[in-house]
């Protein structure tokens, strides 16, 4: 069935790709989406909308501000995946802020205070930014294990970057769970460490002329993500709050002119949830198109996943592209194939 909030989606994203005149310096609208089968008959259409904005208060102050709406025609997932082909796909959601707050430069450094969330400063390099799966956005020993500030979910945060001509160091705090409604119990706003615990995540990032080299750690502070396939034991420790970490590191490493390598691994101190996962890849640069293959693995409390993805990015028009991508999961529960294919656009 159709939900009122699904149709203003489109008509919001009709608007888009008809070219409405929007006459703002600092304002900005994404429109992805992207239709998903499961070769057997099953099929799900999903949508993103975000809207960016940005206003200097003075040289070296302004304010930035970012919302989205998300909508699905198909309640469930096309697979039983634990890694989640998609990273655009969730639950219906006709508003919610992914960022409102104040930035301040000043030299190499910037500060942001307000709303925000870990995925628009994390795992966001050329490469992992290709793909089309979850796990390159945001690795699962932090998506899987924490109810963190992860999209569509924002909180009240700091965030901090030092930067260097070939270095950037960055850190940031939230609040420990992310929410994405503007007001009750669950309002983005709330900011209640007694409760919902803390989350802090650090970063070193390293460019050079043939790679770029990430390591990072991170310290959860709060109740974890109760893991569905532990025993009731377990369930029970999960509602107690408890210190964790997570560490991992990644790179991509320029090959030739054309092909780049990609590797990734991560790991988690929890008791029950994703203890470990690495990950693996090409990236070919062809003309104006990208294409790259990408294998990851996860080692969950008594239950494993295995996923590969084959995507190709082609650039249409100026600012928009199109981009089909094939999944295979292997995992405990046995997996399947899954094929989508996306379209994008800015303005």
């Amino acid at each position: 069935m159709v939900t009122e909030r699904w149709l203003a989606m489109l008509a919001i994203a009709a608007a888009v790709l008809g070219g409405c005149p929007l006459d703002a310096r600092d304002f900005g609208l994404a429109y992805t989406t992207e239709w998903q089968t499961d070769f057997r008959g099953q099929a799900n259409w999903v949508n993103l909308l975000r809207a960016d904005f940005g206003l200097s208060l003075t040289s070296s102050l302004g304010v930035k501000a970012a919302a989205i709406s998300v909508a699905k025609t198909r309640e469930g997932r096309l697979m039983d995946d634990l890694l989640t082909f998609s990273n655009i796909e969730e639950d219906n959601v006709s508003l919610a802020l992914a960022v409102c707050g104040l930035e301040w430069r000043v030299k190499r450094s910037a500060f942001f205070i307000g709303i925000r969330n870990v995925n628009e400063d994390y795992f966001t390099s050329e490469c992992t930014s290709l793909f089309t799966n979850s796990s390159c956005g945001i690795f699962p020993t932090l998506s899987c294990n924490y109810p963190i500030a992860n999209y569509p979910l924002a909180s009240v945060g700091l965030d901090y970057k030092l930067m260097w001509e070939h270095w950037t160091l960055e850190t940031s705090l939230y609040n420990g769970k992310g929410y994405n409604r503007f007001a009750g119990r669950q309002t983005v706003f709330r900011f209640c460490p007694r409760a919902d615990g803390l989350f802090s995540i650090t970063s070193l990032n390293g460019r050079t002329d043939d790679g770029n080299y990430f390591s990072g750690f991170a310290l959860y502070d709060g109740v974890p993500v109760a893991d569905e396939g532990g025993n009731e034991e377990q369930a029970v420790a999960a509602q107690k709050k408890e210190l964790n970490a997570t560490w991992w590191a990644y790179a991509e490493q320029k090959l030739s002119p054309c092909l780049s390598a990609l590797v990734q691994y991560s790991f988690s101190t929890v008791r029950q949830g994703c203890r470990q996962y690495a990950g693996g890849g090409l990236v070919l640069h062809a003309g104006t198109t990208t294409g790259g293959l990408f294998v990851g693995y996860a080692g969950f409390t008594g239950r494993h996943e295995w996923a590969c993805e084959a995507t190709w990015h082609i650039p249409c028009q100026r600012k928009g592209y199109i981009q089909p991508a094939l999944h295979w999961v292997r995992n405990s529960y046995g997996g399947g194939v899954a094929g989508l294919l996306r379209l994008g656009i800015e303005i």
